[in-house]
Formats: structure tokens, sequence, C-alpha cells
């Protein structure tokens, strides 16, 4: 009887125990929106790890639901904090792709053109698609049938945010409830259809994150289902009420909101759009401050909303820190509290969760993970599996993070999709769920330069089905300057064979403008055709193959004025047939004034005469090459060097080897810039450039520039060392605008002895 009396009462003191281990409270923790002042949730986070709190559920609305997704998957504070300070916040607040991301075609139009207007034949079909798939009502007056631009609804599609969002998030991508993660989750978003406020806790957690921070006007919506989903800060920026419903007992809260504002404060659009925002949803933001526990408040008010810079996001981290540790004694006695519950029946961690980075890195362990199927929405299927398998992305091959990445990336920067979404779904092999919305396929484009030689100088060019990735297109670009030129350019993309191009062009050239010894060279019309394969082998850089015809019509040639012996005349009207490979690339990392990157061009050209006219055949081969170097944060160095050879009997002055001015191809197709000479000098047969440039940066858009350019020039290859060449100096200022560089030079040259000026703005082209 005694043992039975004592395994009785040891029977009702554990079932005791397990009523007290089950019954602790669950901790909510509620991060406010506030764009970069969101960093200050960090420094929060790293107090509350540091002290063991133990963290049951996260809510937040904007930058409080991106760091509040990544803390609830298993990111550490230090791991957040390292993310912060790595991005490369301008690209990702941008519609920008990072230029080796680009093809290279795409590349080179952004540094000729400022204005890009894309319209679509069929807008019923085209831009309205998207409302009419979210429930909304399109007039049908504007689904008539003709060429319309299209309204943006948002600066920034967002794509390269949801491309990070996918990375960070790759272990959680299936559609799925919030509450399976480490810690349960919930985000706020505003349906712009009814404007009530939508509780994202369960599907794509990319999407959420990504529809939670859209601020209207600013990023595009997210449309999902019969909803315009916007940034939930309009109706509730500090959802401490979401994270009572999820069932916390207790809140612990970081409201970013700055509380007053003052006159000064009003002056600019972020001031009053953050003081509207922060009005629409006063109220309930007063009753969630009211339904805290513990409220850390830290005092951001004076740092810019989009201030994503390195030095504000440290310090922001810091802040929220500090703040926090002012709340220690509360947080002290929480976790007194919390620490008499310790519940072995919990099927979630209370503290740390595993790390969401290593979480997501399992994804390079697994034993060879394969796709097993490819799901394509928005587009034809074939296509885009086609790019897929360009980057490694094939059904029932093996894959890794950085190439599903890396791929994605590159078929959002072809410029066809405004979105490129993806989900891996399943646990092995995998379902690959691609979401594509397409871009209008035809473009409008504008290039403007003033100049000190052009004076003025315009680029207009209209493309047709320009983005489409396979069939028929069409562009039409022409050059209105002193030397204006007019290019039509049709072609025919496949799948998975080389793009067949036919190209015309009309060329004027008015040598004597430009000719340094004399007022009298020589002109000419140009009238060419060219037949060529391009995308080859990749879209990264462009090797073409073909043949084209060169018909010239000479006026005043003045023999006397150009190099002896090096050339013969060039007929009245002659022509030549060139069959011709080459092979360029340019991956600077922007388009002017490069701190990092390369770029390069190769082209041989067999030179046909025509039969019927007096000559021979020759061989053109030249090649160029420029790299940046930084040299500190401030100071670029950029080295170049350009060749260009002509092989045979009788090579005509209208191929001949040329120098001068800022810009390749001014005045002469061939022609190579050589700082110094304000404009065209002809050389000998053999010539090659050497130049280097050096910038120091003064301010964040000024900078200093030094150039110093030698040219060497010879009949023949074997004279290539012999004499001397000719030396050219520039120096001056050059600032950095979105419209393109303001450019202010002096120059000197050992050829004339002879200084000169030069100031542009603009574009080059």
């Amino acid at each position: 009887m005694a043992v039975l009396l004592c395994v009785s009462f040891l029977m009702r003191a554990q079932q005791g125990i397990e009523t007290l281990f089950v019954e602790r409270p669950k901790v909510g923790l509620v991060l406010s929106g506030g764009g970069a002042r969101g960093a200050a949730h960090v420094g929060v986070i790293r107090l509350i790890e540091e002290m063991q709190i133990p963290i049951d559920y996260v809510t937040g609305t904007s930058m409080g639901a991106i760091v509040g997704a990544l803390y609830a998957i298993g990111y550490t504070a230090d791991e957040m904090d390292s993310l912060f300070m790595t991005q490369d916040w301008k690209v990702l607040l941008s519609n920008g792709v990072p230029r080796d991301m680009q093809p290279y075609a795409q590349r080179m139009a952004e540094q000729r053109y400022q204005v890009n207007v894309p319209y679509a034949n069929n807008v019923r079909t085209e831009s309205n698609a998207r409302y009419r798939d979210a429930g909304i009502k399109v007039r049908r007056s504007s689904e008539r049938a003709f060429p319309k631009v299209l309204a943006r609804p948002g600066l920034i599609d967002g794509q390269n945010l949801l491309n990070t969002f996918n990375e960070l998030t790759i272990a959680y991508h299936d559609s799925m409830s919030y509450e399976v993660f480490p810690r349960s989750f919930a985000c706020v978003a505003t349906d712009m259809v009814t404007g009530d406020a939508v509780v994202l806790n369960h599907g794509y957690l990319a999407e959420s994150m990504r529809a939670s921070m859209s601020i209207p006007g600013v990023f595009y919506p997210i449309y999902k289902d019969s909803m315009v989903l916007v940034d939930g800060g309009v109706v509730n920026n500090y959802p401490v009420n979401v994270a009572r419903d999820m069932g916390a007992d207790i809140v612990i809260g970081v409201d970013l909101n700055t509380g007053t504002t003052t006159v000064d404060e009003l002056r600019s659009f972020t001031g009053i759009f953050e003081r509207l925002i922060g009005t629409m949803g006063a109220e309930l933001r007063r009753r969630n401050l009211r339904d805290t526990d513990v409220l850390i408040m830290p005092k951001v008010g004076h740092f810019p909303v989009m201030g994503f810079d390195t030095l504000r996001l440290s310090q922001l981290i810091e802040i929220g820190y500090q703040t926090a540790l002012q709340s220690k004694p509360q947080l002290e006695s929480l976790r007194n509290r919390l620490s008499l519950f310790i519940s072995p029946v919990d099927d979630k961690p209370c503290f740390a969760a595993d790390s969401a980075l290593l979480q997501s890195s399992t994804l390079q362990d697994w034993d060879k993970p394969l796709i097993d199927q490819i799901v394509v929405r928005g587009a034809e299927r074939d296509d885009v599996i086609a790019l897929l398998g360009q980057y490694g992305i094939v059904e029932g091959e093996p894959f890794d993070e950085s190439m599903l990445t890396e791929a994605v990336e590159r078929i959002y920067g072809l410029g066809a999709f405004s979105s490129v979404q993806y989900h891996l779904l399943g646990n092995g092999p995998y379902v690959l769920d691609i979401s594509v919305t397409g871009n209008p396929l035809n473009q409008v484009e504008l290039g403007l330069r003033i100049d000190s030689e052009d004076a003025a100088a315009a680029l207009l060019g209209v493309g047709v089905n320009r983005l489409k990735l396979t069939g028929p297109k069409l562009d039409l670009t022409t050059r209105l300057s002193i030397n204006p030129w007019i290019e039509a350019h049709a072609a025919y993309a496949w799948r998975t064979m080389p793009q067949v191009n036919v190209a015309l062009k009309y060329w004027f050239s008015d040598v004597n403008r430009f000719y340094n010894k004399s007022d009298h060279a020589f002109n000419y019309h140009y009238y060419g055709s060219d037949l060529y394969l391009s995308d080859i082998l990749s879209r990264n850089y462009d090797l073409r193959l073909g043949a084209r015809y060169d018909y010239f019509l000479v006026h005043d040639l003045y023999r006397e004025e150009l190099p002896e012996r090096s050339y013969t005349d060039t007929e009245s009207h002659d022509s030549y047939i060139g069959l011709y490979a080459s092979l360029c690339n340019n991956l600077f990392n922007t388009a002017y004034l490069p701190t990092s990157g390369y770029a390069y061009g190769l082209e041989a050209v067999y030179n046909i005469k025509n039969r019927s006219r007096e000559g021979s055949n020759f061989w053109t081969l030249q090649a160029n090459a420029s790299a940046a170097i930084s040299l500190g944060n401030t100071t670029v160095v950029q080295p170049a060097a350009y060749v260009r050879l002509l092989f045979g009997e009788s090579v005509p002055f209208v191929y001949g080897n040329n120098i001068g001015g800022y810009l390749a191809g001014r005045y002469t197709r061939q022609q190579i810039p050589f700082v110094g000479l304000t404009g065209c000098e002809f050389t000998e047969r053999q010539l090659a450039v050497l130049r280097v440039d050096l910038r120091q940066q003064l301010t964040s858009d000024l900078y200093l520039s030094g150039i110093v350019n030698y040219a060497h020039c010879s009949d023949e290859l074997s004279q290539a060392f012999e004499g001397h060449g000719i030396w050219g100096f520039g120096g001056g200022l050059v600032y950095n605008t979105t419209v393109g560089p303001f450019s202010l030079y002096a120059h000197w040259n050992d050829m004339h002895h002879r200084f000169g000026a030069y100031f542009s703005f603009g574009y080059e082209f």
C-alpha cells in the first residue's frame, strides 16, 4: 500500500509539472515599417538573442515584414547584419539589371539612349491582361488595338527585390502555412481594391514579403487573386493586433514611427508621403501601442526612409541595439518569468532557430538535386525552356542555387519580361514553377548629345518586336548630326539556332570638315548591306559571321593631302565585298565612368575588290581592349589599346586608318579616338594606339580626369618599332548626370603643337 501511495503521488506531481510546461506564455515580436530605418530591427533582435528570450510569433509590416520573415525562418541578427551591409541596394531598389546579366545588345543600348518608351500593338492583350486577371475592369476605350504607351503602376517593378527574396528563402519556396516556420510568421499588406488590411500568413513567402513593402506609386503592386496588394503601412504599420490574433500572450514591439512632425519635415515629398501613411492608420497604431507589453522605440526620424548606404545602415543597427538596452530591465523580467516554463512538449524551438543560411545551403549539399519538371506560366513554354537550358537548368539534370538564380536574372535581363518569379516545389526531385509577365515587344528610343564638334546630335530608334524571343524583328535607327546616317535592320530569331540578320545602311561623311592638314581631303556617301549570323553561342557577347557589300561615292579627293604610298586613290564610285568575323563584349560595371570590368573587340575582314575596277583584295585586322582598375575608393585607372592593321598591295583611302577626337567612329567607320587631335588625322596602314585614363572622384558625381595617349604608325609591319609616334594629352572635369556625363576638357598634341578644348553633354553615339 505504501508503494502504491508513492506511485500515485509521483504521477500526480508529474501531471502538475506537465500542466505547468504546456501553459508557458507565448511571446510575439512585432516590427513596424520604416524603409531603411528598419535596419534598427536587427539591433533589437541581436539583444533578444543575447538574452535568449524565446520568440514564438513574428509579425511585421513593410521593412518589418522583411526582417521579420528572415528572423522567422531562422536567420540570426549577425547574418541579417551581413545581408544589410553586402546588398547592392542601388540595384535592388531600381529596375536596373547588373550589366553582366544583360545581353550584349541591351548593354550597348543602355549607353546610347536617354529615353526608352515601350509600346504594344495590341493594348488589350498586352497591357491590360494582368489587370483583368486580378479582377479589375478596364475601360473599353483603352482597349483599342493601336500602339499606345503603357501606363506604369509604379516607378520600380521590384523584380530585383523579388529575386533576392527568393534566393534568401530558398528552403521555403513551397506555398505553405507560415505557422510551420521555426517561428510562426505573418505580415500585413493593403488591398487597394477594398482598402482593407490583408494578413498574409500562407502562400509563397517571397511574394508576401514583396507585397508588404510595395509603397504605392513607388513599387509595382502584387496582383494576387482579386487583390492588388501594396504596403501594409497604409492601414496597419505596427500590427500588434495580428500578433495577438496569432496567440501571443506577451508582445515585444519595435515601432519606428517618428511621432511628431515639424513644418520643415513636410517640405519634401518623402516627408509628406510618410506623414500621410502615418495619419491613415493613426487610430489603430495608438491602440496597438497601448497593447504592447515591452515597447522599444528607436529614435531614427532623422534618417531618410530610402537611405540605404552602408554607413547609415550600420548606424541604424547600432541605434536599435542601444535603444533595446534601455528596455533591458523589462526584458530581463520577462525572461525570468518565462524561465519557469521550459516546455519539453513544444514541437518548435523556443530559442534561436537553426540558421536559415545553413538551411538554404543544404540545396548545395543534397545528392545532386534534380528538377523533375518545369512549369511555365505567362509565356511560350518552349521559349522559356530553351532559355533555361542555356544556363544549365534542364529537366532531369542536377542544379544548384547559384545556377538557378543566374538563369532567372539573365532571363529578366533580356527585357522581354517585366517580372520573372520562380518557386521550387516539393522535396526533391523538384518542380520548378516559373511565372512571367511579358513586357511590350516594341520600343521607341531617343538619345541626345551636345558637343563642341557636332554642335548637336540626336539618335532615334524604333523597334518592332525587338524584345521578342523568337520570330521576326525590325529596327530602324538614324543619327541626325553633321555626319548623319540611317540603318534598317531585320532579323529572325530562333530558339536554338543563331539569329539571321539583314541590315541596310546609308552614311554621309564629310571628312573635309574635320581634316587637320587643309580644308580639302574628301567626302563620301556610303551605301552598305550586311548579311550575318549573331547570337551564335550566347547572347552574353556579340559574335558575328557574315558578309557585307560596301559602295562608296567619293567627292573632292585630294591625293596630296593624304599619307604617301600607304593608300591608292578611291575612284569616284567603288565597291567591295567583305567577308568577316567579329567578337565584341563589354562587361564594365557601368556604361560610363566604370570602376571595374573590361571590354574588348576583335574583327577580321577579307575585302574583295570589284573585278571591273583596278586594285586588289586586302585584309583588315583590328582589335581593342580596355579595363577599369580601382586604386582605392575614389581613384580609377583605365588603360586601353587599339590596333588596326591593313594588308594588301592596294588599300583605298576610304578604308584608311585615321585617329582623332573623343568618340570612336565619329568621322569614319574605322576612326579611333585620340585625345589631343580635335579632328581627323589619317595615318599609315599599321596603326597602334595606347591610352590611359586616370579619374579621381571629387564628390559623389564629380570627377577630375586626366588622359594620356600615344599613337604609332608605319606603312609596313616590319617597321612597327621605327620612327616616332604622336603624343596627346587631355585633362578636365566630368560631372555624371542621369542623362549622361557633362565633360569639359583641355588638350594638346605634339604633332601640331596645338592646344584645344572640348566639351560634351549626353550619351555617346
